[in-house]
């Protein structure tokens, strides 16, 4: 194939992972969410104190709109759960609702601006909690751009929280295959065991910078101690597929209890 043949073949690729995975509910909410994080913009022109709920909606909306492609793998059986067909889906889908949110709300800051709303309030209050006179020239970009990191969060937290487990629990062969261990039966319960141990890691790992930002010694304390047993136990638990891995050039990590071969 020549390279111009090459170039024309990545985009119909690229639109035709779009039409299989941006589904119709996904598009229906990111349009819902762009439009939601305009009402938000405009309803915080008037919030001077930052107390109206709907003002959120300057980046729930986008953040919302980004996540839900990989939320709704919770419920579409028909869709692959591995980390490689996920990951694409955290970092291009939130994009949509983020671009499409700094546009609406890019036009009606843009509106409210125009018609003196903005700084009537600025007037009532130089302090003004969304619309600062000494805050970002445009809000509109800054929520726009923070509802795409919201979104990303979030739809790495999905995973982690829901998806994962649900691989592991119907999944598990798939799951463990993924990830380039033993799929032997002789090690399958023992490799389901630690794939299941993951996702509680990642959890207390959270817990363990709440405890050490809010400067909660004993939290952090506690959680590192359940960290460590957990992790422990994961690699006593782990049997790899060490010759996959030695193949694709991944470590074999720590097997406790396993001799080398």
């Amino acid at each position: 194939m020549t390279s111009s043949g090459q170039k024309r073949a990545e985009p119909t690729k690229q639109r035709g992972w779009l039409a299989a995975n941006y589904s119709i509910p996904a598009r229906i909410v990111t349009v819902v969410g762009v439009l939601a994080s305009a009402w938000g913009l405009a309803a915080a022109v008037g919030d001077t104190e930052g107390e109206n709920p709907v003002s959120w909606l300057m980046f729930i909306g986008p953040a919302l709109a980004g996540a839900f492609p990989t939320i709704e793998l919770a419920w579409r059986r028909d869709r692959d759960l591995s980390m490689a067909t996920v990951k694409p889906r955290w970092f291009v889908f939130p994009l949509f609702g983020a671009l499409g949110a700094v546009i609406v709300m890019g036009v009606t800051e843009i509106v409210m601006r125009a018609s003196g709303a903005v700084a009537a309030a600025q007037a009532q209050n130089k302090w003004h909690y969304w619309f600062a006179e000494d805050g970002p020239s445009a809000p509109s970009i800054a929520f726009g751009l923070l509802g795409y990191v919201a979104g990303l969060l979030l739809a790495v937290a999905v995973y982690v929280v829901v998806l994962w487990p649900l691989q592991i629990l119907l999944r598990p062969h798939q799951a463990i295959d993924e990830n380039m261990m033993d799929t032997s039966e002789e090690n399958f319960r023992r490799n389901r065991a630690a794939l299941a141990l993951m996702p509680i890691i990642v959890v207390v790992a959270v817990v363990i910078a709440i405890g050490l930002t809010s400067e909660n010694t004993v939290l952090a304390v506690v959680a590192i101690a359940v960290e460590v047993g957990l992790v422990v136990a994961g690699m006593a638990l782990q049997r790899v597929d060490r010759k996959r891995r030695a193949a694709a050039g991944v470590g074999t990590g720590v097997e406790i209890g396993r001799k080398r071969s």
